[in-house]
């Protein structure tokens, strides 16, 4: 491989790099490879023994449709229809509400008598019985708040007997239980077992198939775990808004317990709502039949009244009343006509017969007297006759005398009868006056009376209609009692979903994997934003705009010098590169010398300085190496050569004028076109010493006898020499160490840039660990 092609593919590595920062985020995370292996180990041991405590939950559901054609319906069985559109989702919510009510909750734990809690000791968690793992079942009577704190061992001793042992962890008196002071206590079964704590009996479970004989009672608090379990456990929701289904799921670690509990709430939600609806009727019941008695009592004053108002005004229809008196009206008047032409035929006949007319005969068409008509009929008859005599016989015939003295008694007699008739008569039209002066009156008040008694019967009315409808309803009502109808459908009765294991043992250990890689990677940025060093070329690129022109691998070797054969190592490769890249920097201005710094000690200033000079000389240029740090002189050790005793700063001595250059160079490394100069061994002031006129003419004989000059300088963070030695120098090279150099040290190669302290700056990144 030629220079120029290992030149490219190092640039296009660069480029690479550059482009794709996931490879190099990567890297930074191999590197750290024992981290993250050492809290992969440990997350998944953690997950591994965290899942051999907690239990497992699993999720229980059942639905139930709420009935439309019963939600509003009253205690009546009547269908009260709403226009509400919003009432069947406001139903449905309440509906929520009282599944998920701690009363309700606490009535299924208590029906199902799960604030005991039977459980096996064993080595990582206990285990709850439940149904028929139950050896034995708890019948609790009483129990006071120290039973919580109680823990009971029950020891079986056969078929037909236990032992009990409590632990006391409250303020309880152990001295109070005989048990404490003297262990194991021996109970048969079926026993009432009275202690301070409460009182409890201890039946056996004929079907349980556990076979341990050593378990832990736990008591609980009801109200507690009916808390618990509506706040954590239990979730009831619609599962579409336009329906009236409801889902309720229920999240328990034993499938028997979790199904018991919401079937145990969906009967006793039903029984709720039919003791609330049985109520309601009764109370409705109770209500009717009060107010049926109260009604009852008006009706019968209405009634009464109604009577009594007939009875005083003599009516027994107004109607009929009105008509009849009308009727008798005019019947009086013309009998009132009649009576009154009867009289006035009686007054006529009264005055014939007074004034002497004793031939003509009496008119008795009008007579209503029977006797009278019998007089006047026999008078008329007796005139016909007499007149009939007359033509025949004398008025002196005994005939004749006899029918003139009959007339004349009869006349009497009419005369008599007509005075009594005429008498009665008189009576008789006075009566029919009067009486038809009391139908008129009446006749006139009958509008009056009809209004009142259309009153008080409408009065009659409305309470016999609402004493109708209270006994139709009271019937309807007392129906409703003892009838349960409920107002729900279960569509789906408690049914487990195993594949609903909480937590999963699988997403588990996918968690605890993801957090033994979450935790290296967090430890490792936090690392990178804690760390104040240079930590890659990136770093160096983000800060200054000084070049970097290549990187130095970390030298395993142990060795600072490159030698012969070792022209295709990797070190020597880099230093290659960086000598290309000075001289593309430098394209129009040929590179001789070249000034080597840094910002501190220790960042491989003279490490370069020598691999630089060997690099160079090795393409046939003649080059020098100038050791010029006076504080830290290690370039003639790092090269291998012996220590002079003369050397620059005795050049530049005013008092050893007679030194010759020549007399100063030190073959390098048996290189004949490598030469080293010590910096000798007279005190040198830099500023005074680099600025002087000797210090000029030494640079200028070097330019013209060496190809390159490097120029190993001290630190410029901390001495000004180097500034001084700038001036000789072609380019400058600042030194950067990986995980060495301060990122705050960057600043101040930026800022001699910006002052143009320094000529062409360019930057090696030097031991690097991630190529």
């Amino acid at each position: 491989m030629t220079e120029k092609e290992y030149f490219d593919s190092r640039l296009s590595s660069s480029d690479n790099e550059e482009n794709f920062d996931v490879k190099a985020l990567l890297s930074k995370y191999l590197k750290s490879w024992k981290l993250f292996l050492l809290f992969l180990l440990i997350f998944i041991g953690l997950a591994a023994l965290a899942l051999q405590f907690i239990n497992t939950s699993y999720e229980v559901s059942s639905k139930i449709l709420l009935k439309n054609e019963t939600s509003n319906i009253d205690a009546s069985g009547n269908n009260m229809v709403s226009n509400n559109p919003f009432s069947n989702s406001e139903r449905v919510n309440n509906e929520i509400e009282v599944l998920t009510s701690v009363h309700l909750m606490r009535s299924v734990l208590d029906s199902l008598s799960l604030q005991c809690k039977v459980s096996t000791p064993e080595t990582f968690s206990e285990t709850e019985l439940y149904g028929s793992d139950l050896p034995f079942k708890i019948v609790v009577d009483t129990l006071y708040p120290s039973a919580y704190d109680t823990s009971i061992k029950i020891k079986l001793e056969g078929k037909d007997s236990f032992s009990i042992s409590e632990d006391f962890e409250g303020d309880l008196d152990a001295a109070n239980s005989i048990s404490s002071s003297y262990g194991y206590n021996r109970y048969n079964y079926g026993y009432k077992i009275e202690k301070p704590y409460g009182t409890f009996k201890i039946v056996p479970n004929e079907k349980s198939s556990v076979k341990s004989t050593e378990f832990l009672l736990e008591f609980r608090d009801i109200d507690e775990m009916a808390h618990d379990y509506v706040k954590k456990a239990l979730s009831v929701y619609v599962i579409n808004k336009d329906a009236s289904v409801i889902n309720i799921v229920l999240k328990e670690q034993n499938p028997q317990k979790g199904e018991d509990i919401i079937n145990t709430l969906v009967e006793i939600y039903g029984i709720k709502v039919y003791q609330e609806k049985n109520a309601m009727a009764l109370n409705n019941v109770k209500f009717i039949d009060e107010r049926l008695n109260a009604l009852s009592v008006e009706l019968s004053e209405v009634e009464k009244n109604v009577a009594q108002f007939k009875t005083e005004n003599e009516l027994a229809n107004v109607e009929f009343d009105a008509n009849s008196f009308s009727e008798q009206e005019i019947d009086y008047s013309r009998k009132l006509t009649e009576a009154e032409i009867e009289l006035k035929v009686l007054s006529a006949i009264d005055r014939n017969l007074r004034n002497g007319d004793n031939e003509s005969t009496l008119n008795s068409l009008s007579v209503s007297s029977p006797n009278l008509v019998y007089l006047i009929d026999n008078y008329n008859r007796l005139q016909i006759e007499r007149k009939s005599l007359q033509r025949t016989v004398p008025e002196n015939n005994p005939r004749m005398i006899d029918i003139r003295d009959q007339l004349q008694q009869l006349k009497g007699n009419i005369l008599g009868s007509l005075s009594t008739s005429r008498q009665s008569l008189r009576s008789t039209i006075g009566s029919i006056r009067s009486r038809s002066n009391q139908f008129a009156a009446k006749k006139q008040r009958i509008p009056s009376m009809q209004r009142q008694l259309l009153e008080i019967s409408r009065e009659q009315g409305i309470k016999e209609n609402l004493f109708l409808y209270l006994l139709q309803k009271r019937e309807e009502a007392a129906l409703m009692v003892g009838v349960r109808q409920d107002n729900f459908t279960v569509i789906d009765k408690a049914i487990t979903d195993f594949e609903s294991k909480s937590p999963s043992k699988k997403l588990f250990m996918l968690v605890s994997l993801l957090l033994g890689l979450a935790v290296p990677v967090g430890i490792v940025h936090l690392k990178d934003g804690l760390n104040t060093k240079v930590a890659d070329k990136k770093d160096v690129q983000k800060r200054i705009s000084v070049p970097l022109i290549g990187e130095i691998t970390h030298n395993a070797s142990g060795k600072n010098l490159i030698e012969k054969g070792e022209e295709s190592s990797r070190l020597a490769q880099d230093f290659r590169m960086m000598r290309m890249n000075m001289s593309f920097h430098l394209p129009k201005k040929k590179m001789q010398t070249i000034l080597v710094t840094s910002a501190q000690e220790g960042e491989g200033k003279t490490f370069f300085s020598s691999n630089i000079g060997v690099a160079l000389a090795s393409s046939n240029s003649k080059v020098v190496i100038l050791e010029l740090d006076k504080h830290n002189p290690e370039l003639m050790g790092a090269l291998g050569a012996a220590n002079s005793e003369i050397g620059i700063s005795n050049y530049l001595s005013p008092g050893t004028r007679t030194i010759n250059i020549n007399d100063l160079l030190v073959p390098v490394n048996n290189n004949d076109n490598l030469f080293a100069i010590g910096l000798g061994s007279e005190k040198v002031d830099g500023l005074e010493s680099f600025n002087s006129v000797q210090m000029v003419q030494f640079m200028e004989q070097l330019r013209n006898d060496f190809d390159y000059i490097v120029i190993d300088s001290a630190p410029i963070g901390t001495l000004a020499d180097t500034l001084a030695l700038s001036k000789y120098s072609d380019c400058c090279v600042f030194m950067v160490r990986e995980n060495y150099t301060h990122l705050d040290d960057l600043a101040i190669l930026e800022e001699a840039k910006r002052n143009k302290k320094f000529k062409n700056p360019m930057v090696v990144f030097n031991d690097v660990t991630n190529n």
